[in-house]
This record gives structure tokens, C-alpha cells and sequence, in this order.
């Protein structure tokens, strides 16, 4: 058994609620249970598309948070639900992406075309931060420009989504906490891809080769040694709160979902213990 730990990085701002992310069982993980401190969860509670779940938090001003999640390191993989496309802009492709896509030479065998797509989008990014997200202005995720794109792991694993769902790949878009080798901790927030395809690895993260100068992309998730643990999936998610509805790009930590703040991320950090 191993032991996953997410905690507030400073007190709660406010007295309110929060949303944070009930993991899910993936590939490499299957959790056993969760201890929480400075709270207990009121609820479960699903965004808009039924495919996300989260604990609804109450929150005090000035107490810390910390949630131990008990865990296996293998899993039976995510379930059917997450790789439903959502109602987000994010999670589909525009027509132009499709087009781009559907008109590559992609090769018939699943894994080969899964390999096919995810190359074929990172050969269009560069690693680097942009002002806002890629698609975020849009209906629909972009078609890849020529030359070289800056974007985050968000970008990457956005897009390549959209684009694997293009060639007829069911793929889901994860977000959850890596911890490098050496390092004790790590603000949670990175995300990789999950593909269900026959004889096709899961697990892939493009930015993680690209940040590392390593522009080849393999099914390996971490070109940089380390340990990740999912936290939820899918992308522009919304949630019903008692002041109304309230959008998330993704649900990474814990996230407000009343007061000043709702829909505001608070600085979150991840450690296995």
C-alpha cells in the first residue's frame, strides 16, 4: 500500500465551501480509502456531465487542509464515463482540427495510430506559457498552426485529446500531482493523457518529453523520474453552487466554490508519505 498526501499550502481565506477532486481508479492506481484533517467532506457532488466527481468541503478561514489518500499502485483503469466527450469547448475539436487530423495517412492499428496523433501534436509545440490557455477564446480546440506552438502540459494534453477523439482514439484528458525524484513535494496540477485503444499503452505525457528536450514522445509518463498520482479528469468542468453555477477548467486541488473566490484554486501542494 502506498499513501498519497494533498494538503492547503496556506490556511483557508474564508469561511465557505470547496470542491476538491475524489480520484479516480486508473491504470496505476486503485484507492482504498482517504483520511481528511481540518474538514469532512459534507457530500459527493458531480460537475454538469456527470462524469466528475468531488467531496464538497466545509472550509474555515485559518485552518488548514489535508487529505491522505490510501492507494495500490495498479487499478482496473478509469472508467467508461471518462472518455465521453463533455459539453466543454475543450473537450471537442473544431472542424479545422479535424480535417487536419482525418486528413494524415494514419496507420489502421490502434496503437500505431494512437502514436501517429500524439507525435504529430507535439511536433507542433514547444514547451512554454502562454497568456491564456490554448482554446480558451474558442467553441472548439484549434487546429495546430505551423511552426512551433508554446504551450503547458494543459495545452498539450488539451489539444491532443481533441485530436485522438478526431481519429477515432476514445481518449480522456487527467490532471493530478507529479513529485520528482529528489524533490519532498510539488504543487499539484500536471496532467498527462489516458487512450483506450486495443494493445495501446494508457498512459502518455507529451509535455514531459517536450520539457525535457526530449522531442521523440513514448508511452513512458516519466522521461524525468518521479511519482504521479491522478486526481480527476476532463476539462471545463461546472458545478452547481449555492450562489449559482460555477466553471473550473480542470479540478486539480482544492478549489472554492462559494464566496470571492469561487472557481479560484487554492494553492494546493502533493506529497507521497
Amino acid at each position: 500500500m502506498a499513501m498519497f498526501e494533498a494538503f492547503l499550502a496556506d490556511p483557508a481565506p474564508y469561511d465557505g465551501l470547496g470542491l476538491y477532486p475524489v480520484p479516480p481508479e486508473t491504470d496505476h492506481q486503485r484507492v482504498l480509502g482517504t483520511d481528511f484533517a481540518g474538514t469532512a467532506p459534507q457530500r459527493v457532488v458531480h460537475d454538469a456531465d456527470g462524469r466528475t466527481a468531488a467531496w464538497l468541503l466545509p472550509l474555515r478561514a485559518g485552518r488548514l487542509v489535508r487529505l491522505r489518500h490510501r492507494f495500490e499502485p495498479a487499478g482496473a483503469g478509469l472508467p467508461d464515463a471518462a472518455f465521453v466527450p463533455g459539453t466543454s469547448p475543450f473537450e471537442r475539436a473544431s472542424p479545422a482540427l479535424a480535417v487536419q487530423i482525418t486528413s494524415l495517412e494514419l496507420p489502421a492499428a490502434p496503437h500505431a495510430r494512437c502514436q501517429a496523433v500524439i507525435q504529430f501534436v507535439a511536433d507542433h509545440f514547444d514547451y512554454g506559457r502562454r497568456e491564456q490557455a490554448l482554446g480558451a477564446d474558442a467553441d472548439a480546440m484549434p487546429a495546430l498552426a505551423c511552426g512551433l506552438t508554446p504551450g503547458t502540459c494543459v495545452d498539450m494534453h488539451t489539444l491532443a485529446v481533441a485530436a485522438l477523439r478526431a481519429a477515432g482514439l476514445a481518449a480522456t484528458y487527467v490532471i493530478g500531482a507529479h513529485v520528482a525524484d529528489g524533490r519532498s513535494q510539488h504543487p499539484t496540477g500536471h496532467c498527462w493523457l489516458n487512450v483506450r485503444a486495443p494493445e495501446t499503452p494508457p498512459h502518455w505525457d507529451i509535455s514531459h518529453h517536450a520539457q525535457y528536450g526530449q522531442r521523440q514522445i513514448t508511452p513512458v509518463l516519466n522521461p524525468r523520474p518521479g511519482r504521479r498520482f491522478a486526481l480527476s479528469h476532463g476539462r471545463g468542468l461546472q458545478f452547481d453552487g449555492p450562489d449559482g453555477p460555477v466553471s473550473l477548467p480542470s479540478l486539480s486541488g482544492v478549489h472554492m466554490l462559494t464566496g470571492p473566490l469561487a472557481g479560484t484554486k487554492l494553492p494546493t501542494m502533493g506529497r507521497f508519505v
